[in-house]
């Protein structure tokens, strides 16, 4: 197979040359297809081939069908099932005169809301120092050798996990390359609350911190969260929140825009590690991984490598003389 780094945004190119035809997403690891997808008016109608039932890996590291609903969630194709609810808070806040700033838990980073929901476009966001400290943590975490002889011996093409080899697991791969992203994205409107006060557990710190940072600050903080459990110890210290409900919607048919599409692909390649697209594989891990945006293609198809190439090598030639 012929081989090739790329970012993200490059990831157009392959869904360029390959929608005419039509095109289908696979897990190789199970030999399933999770999705098709055609041209639309819109962008892309979007089918999804792949149910629970398809999801039948018993190792942790293997993908869960939770994990492909979730990679929805953080493309931004779906979302919390009381959306409107808060929209409609929203338009409340606005009107405060005190102004309102938003702090979202750590699920929140993992769904990659605030990026995705425009009407929070220009709002500050404060984050609790232990949600950081936590999704940094959670990036730490390497396959030992062992573990992936284990896991090989469980799915179909085992010799495509070489490439995971001392890399990344599947905690640590949402950690950097879905949360930290969206914490990346949002770098220009977020303020650390520094730690403060203590308790039982990181729920407790976290709802102390953004407490403490509220009183001190002349705006409204409003916590978001999706973990019902830390509600009631926002709830028993006083803090603003807003509960969202995780989504209920079965994933079926879907109409999506060219960035939630590439999105999607880019964000199941970072979960499930390895993906196939109409036969070429897609590394969302691999070894010499240097950018959180990057994957690694490699082609079975010399004639659409080579297309491929042609189209990416002038697409990079125009963007260094647009930059220069």
């Amino acid at each position: 197979m012929i081989e090739v780094v790329i970012e993200k945004p490059e990831l157009q190119i392959l869904i360029n040359l390959l929608q005419r035809s039509g095109i289908t997403v696979s897990y190789p690891l199970y030999e399933i297809p999770l999705f098709s997808a055609r041209e639309s008016e819109r962008g892309y109608t979007l089918s999804v081939l792949a149910g629970r039932h398809d999801f039948k890996g018993r190792h942790p590291e293997l993908p869960s069908y939770s994990d492909f609903y979730e990679t929805f969630i953080s493309s931004g194709i779906i979302t919390y099932d009381n959306i409107d609810e808060f929209a409609n808070m929203l338009e409340v806040y606005r009107v405060l005169r005190k102004g309102v700033s938003f702090a979202p838990d750590t699920n929140l980073f993992y769904h990659r809301f605030i990026s995705s929901y425009r009407p929070l476009d220009g709002y500050q966001i404060v984050v609790a120092e232990d949600v950081k400290n936590e999704i940094e943590a959670a990036m730490n975490y390497k396959y030992r050798r062992q573990l992936l002889v284990e896991i090989s011996r469980e799915v179909k093409n085992g010799h495509l996990l070489h490439e995971l080899s001392n890399r990344r697991t599947k905690k640590a791969r949402k950690a950097a390359y879905i949360a930290l992203k969206e914490f990346e994205a949002l770098r220009d409107r977020i303020i650390i609350a520094e730690r403060y006060g203590s308790g039982h557990n990181n729920d407790e710190v976290i709802v102390k911190t953004l407490k403490h940072f509220d009183e001190m600050s002349p705006s409204l903080l409003v916590f978001l969260t999706a973990d019902l459990a830390i509600t009631d110890v926002a709830r028993m210290e006083g803090l603003e929140y807003f509960l969202f409900e995780y989504p209920t919607r079965a994933l079926g048919t879907h109409e999506v825009s060219a960035y939630q599409l590439r999105t999607l692909i880019f964000n199941l390649a970072a979960v499930f590690g390895v993906i196939d697209l109409n036969g070429t594989i897609i590394y969302g891990e691999f070894g010499g991984k240097r950018k959180l945006n990057e994957l690694k293609l490699l082609f079975r198809d010399e004639d659409l490598f080579q297309k491929f190439l042609f189209h990416l090598n002038l697409c990079r030639r125009l963007e260094t003389i647009m930059g220069g």
